[in-house]
C-alpha cells in the first residue's frame, strides 16, 4: 500500500494548497484562470486513479480484470492532465503565435493516439497486459511516454525562450512555469524507469506547490495592487466629479444653490407630488429691494455686495433649509422639517429684521411664503401663490419707505 498511501497524501495536500482556485468564483472569467482550474482538477482525477492503481499493485493485480481497469483509467488520466497542461499554457501567455497552433494541434494528436491505443489494449495488448507474472507494458505505453515528455519540454523551452523578452515579475512567472515543464519531465522519465514507484504524482504536487506559490499567489498581489489603485483612481474620481458637481450646482457670488439646483429639487418635489408622497413641504420666494438703484447709482460691485448681505441674512435665518439664487436678486428657500414647525416665527423674526434694515438704510428683502395643500396638482401652484405674496408685500415696504420719507 506504498505507492497508495504516496497518492493519498498527494491528494490531500493538493487540495489544501489549491483550495482557493479549486472553488468556481469571478476568476473564471479569465481564460487562464478557468484553464489552470481544469488542469487542478484533471490532476484530481489522476491522483484518484494512481490510487486505484496502487491499490491493485498492493493485491499483486488480482482480480486481473480491476486491474486491467484500473490501469485503463490511469492512462487517461494521466493524459487527460497533460493535455489540460497544453491548454494552461496557451491561455496563459495569450498570444496567437506558431508555437499556440503547434501546441494545441500536438495535444489533440496525443489526446487521439491514446484514445486509439486504449481502445485497441482491450483487445490487442500494445498499450499494456496482465498475466500470472504480473503487469507487463508494450511500445504503445513508450510511445505515449515520449509525447508526453515531448509536450513538457516544449513548454519548458518555449517558456524559458519568452523569459529573455519579458523582465521583472512577469518574467519570473514565466520561468516557474517553464520550470513545472522541466519538473515533471524528469519526474516521468523516472515514472518509465521506477514502473511500481509514483513519481508522476511527485512530480505534479512539486510542480503545482511552484505554480501555486510563485505564480498564482504573485498574480492575486499584482490583482490586489491594480485593485488598490483602481479603487484610489475611482474615489480621486468620485471627488473631482463631487466637486464638479458643487461648482456646476453653486452660485459663484453667494455660494448658495443657483437655477441648475433649484430646478433639479423642483424636479423632485414635482415627482413626490404625483407620487402623493409629499408632506409638510412650504417654501419662499425672496426679492431683493432697491438693487438696480444700487447698480446705477453706486455701481455693480456695490450691487454684488447687496447681493450678498441679503443671502446672508436668508441664510442666517432659515438655517435648517436649502437656499437657491434663481435670479439676479431672487431667491427661493424649501422649508421642511425644523423650519416647517417654526416657519411663522421664523418668518416674523425676518420681517422684524427687514423692517429694521429698511428703517437704517440696510439691505431690504420683501418674501412671500406658501405652503403644500393636498389639492396642489403641481409645484408651480405653490410657487405662484408664495411669488403673489412677496410682491403684496414688496408693496407695503415700498409703500412704508413712501411713509417714512
Amino acid at each position: 500500500m506504498y505507492y497508495a498511501s504516496i497518492g493519498i497524501l498527494a491528494l490531500i495536500l493538493h487540495i489544501i494548497n489549491n483550495q482557493d482556485v479549486l472553488k468556481k468564483h469571478t476568476d473564471d472569467a479569465i481564460p487562464a484562470h478557468r484553464s489552470y482550474r481544469f488542469f487542478l482538477i484533471g490532476i484530481i482525477g489522476y491522483y484518484l486513479v494512481d490510487i486505484l492503481w496502487g491499490v491493485c499493485s498492493a493485491l499483486n493485480f488480482k482480480p486481473q480484470i480491476l486491474a486491467f481497469i484500473g490501469t485503463e483509467l490511469y492512462f487517461i488520466a494521466m493524459v487527460t492532465s497533460v493535455f489540460l497542461w497544453t491548454r494552461y499554457v496557451i491561455e496563459y501567455l495569450n498570444r496567437k503565435n506558431i508555437f499556440s497552433r503547434i501546441l494545441f494541434v500536438v495535444g489533440w494528436i496525443f489526446i487521439a493516439f491514446e484514445a486509439v491505443t486504449l481502445i485497441i489494449n482491450i483487445f490487442v495488448p500494445i498499450v499494456f497486459w496482465y498475466d500470472e507474472k504480473g503487469y507487463h507494458t508494450n511500445f504503445a505505453r513508450y510511445i505515449s511516454h515520449f509525447m508526453q515528455l515531448g509536450l513538457f519540454l516544449m513548454t519548458t523551452i518555449h517558456m524559458l525562450l519568452v523569459t529573455t523578452r519579458t523582465k521583472g515579475k512577469v518574467r519570473f512567472r514565466h520561468l516557474v512555469v517553464g520550470m513545472f515543464g522541466l519538473v515533471m519531465t524528469i519526474f516521468l522519465v523516472l515514472q518509465s524507469i521506477f514502473v511500481e514507484l509514483p513519481f508522476f504524482s511527485m512530480g505534479y504536487i512539486i510542480g503545482t506547490c511552484l505554480l501555486h506559490t510563485f505564480v498564482l499567489e504573485d498574480e492575486k498581489e499584482e490583482r490586489h495592487k491594480r485593485l488598490e489603485a483602481l479603487i484610489k483612481k475611482e474615489e480621486l474620481q468620485e471627488k473631482e466629479l463631487g466637486f464638479a458637481r458643487q461648482m456646476a450646482y453653486t452660485d459663484p457670488l453667494t455660494g448658495v444653490k443657483n437655477k441648475f439646483a433649484y430646478l433639479e429639487a423642483e424636479s423632485e418635489i414635482e415627482k413626490k407630488i404625483s407620487d402623493s408622497t409629499l408632506k409638510d413641504f412650504g417654501l419662499i420666494v425672496f426679492d431683493l429691494n432697491g438693487l438696480k438703484n444700487m447698480n446705477d447709482t453706486m455701481g455693480h460691485e456695490a450691487g454684488d455686495q447687496y447681493i450678498k448681505e441679503g443671502c446672508r441674512l436668508i441664510c442666517d435665518t432659515f438655517k435648517h433649509s436649502p437656499v437657491f439664487r434663481i435670479g439676479g436678486d431672487e431667491f427661493v428657500a424649501f422649508i421642511q422639517g425644523e423650519n416647517y414647525e417654526k416657519h411663522e416665527s421664523l418668518l416674523r423674526d425676518f420681517e422684524t429684521v427687514v423692517e429694521k434694515n429698511q428703517s437704517e438704510g440696510k439691505v431690504v428683502i420683501s418674501s412671500g411664503y406658501a405652503e403644500f395643500h393636498p389639492g396642489d396638482s403641481n409645484f408651480i401652484s405653490i410657487f405662484e401663490r408664495a411669488d403673489k405674496k412677496m410682491y403684496e408685500r414688496k408693496r407695503i415696504l415700498k409703500d412704508g419707505d413712501a411713509h417714512t420719507s
